[in-house]
């Protein structure tokens, strides 16, 4: 027991409880507070007291050969410690969902709308240029420094909005053929459930969706690859195998940014497939994270 346990067991219990509501009402977290753990807006600069500015930016310039910009390194999420790794990262993911969607005799043409759930400064979705031009491609991020990036430089052909960590789209019932999310649910803790249910109404009937995960081959790798084991990972779990069903590495901010959520995927075969039906289970689609592709039946 530490000195202010003590202490606070000297305090009378009526007096206790009046000083713990007292407390409680002294934290009362405001708005901003709430908001900022939803949606992380872009500071340009800030000055003063309750003073936040932030401008539009010139577009980033083009590579030769390249033919959308490219982002600034401190906006490719760790993607590559330069611009060609960036690029040769976002086309290797892109080329694995054209993959999925030939097997699956799924076309994308006129009409049709896809979205990218945490699409960040574009890393992937920049890859299907293409497709663009007939259809309707959406990017999603809760951080908007990468979203106002992809705005001032990738858009047109695609389209970009700011997102919240809570479970809602703006969009409505039915609209999309296709929708994935690469290590998005890698870090998420929160209102699975609700998640996948709002995956399940935006996507029109017979659309797909891909989301990469962390699983127990995910574990694995790292088990027997312990020089490219992530600091967060404890050494001495590596000896273990992943039976939980979920199991979260959740650092102190609790931001999504210090969340590393494994799912066995004995446990997303039987809970996600109540919300849309599991086509298959795809170890190391995505470097060390596995791929779920649902479809909405």
């Amino acid at each position: 027991m530490n000195l202010l346990e003590s202490l606070i067991k000297l305090v009378p219990a009526s007096v206790r409880r009046r000083l713990i509501d007292r407390i409680k009402e002294s934290v009362v977290p405001g708005a901003n507070q709430v908001l900022a753990t939803l949606y992380s807006p872009p500071i340009a600069h800030t000055s003063g007291f309750e003073k936040v500015t932030w401008s539009r930016k010139s577009p980033s310039p083009r590579l030769p050969g390249v033919s959308l910009s490219l982002p600034p390194m401190n906006l490719v999420m760790g993607y590559g410690a330069a611009q060609e790794e960036f690029l040769s990262s976002g086309k290797m993911t892109a080329n694995f969902i054209r993959t999925i969607l030939a097997r699956e005799n799924l076309s994308l043409g006129v009409g049709d709308s896809v979205m990218e759930w945490g699409c960040a400064s574009g890393r992937v979705l920049r890859h299907f240029e293409k497709e663009a031009l007939q259809c309707e491609f959406w990017g999603l991020d809760q951080d908007a420094d990468h979203i106002n990036w992809a705005k001032e430089n990738l858009s047109p052909p695609f389209k970009f909005v700011s997102s919240t960590a809570y479970p809602h789209f703006p969009f409505e019932d039915g609209k999309f053929k296709l929708v994935y999310g690469m290590s998005v649910f890698t870090h998420i803790f929160h209102l699975i459930d609700m998640w996948l249910m709002e995956f399940k109404r935006i996507l029109a009937p017979g659309g797909y969706a891909i989301f990469t995960i962390h699983d127990e081959n995910t574990w694995n790798w790292f088990a027997q690859n312990l020089n490219r084991r992530p600091k967060w990972l404890a050494t001495e779990d590596m000896g273990k195998q992943l039976d939980a069903d979920v199991t979260v590495y959740w650092g102190e901010s609790g931001s999504w940014a210090n969340t590393y959520t494994f799912f066995h995927s004995n446990w997303i075969m039987a809970e996600w497939s109540s919300y849309l039906k599991i086509v298959s289970i795809e170890p190391f689609a995505e470097y060390y994270q596995t791929a779920v592709v649902l479809k909405k039946v």
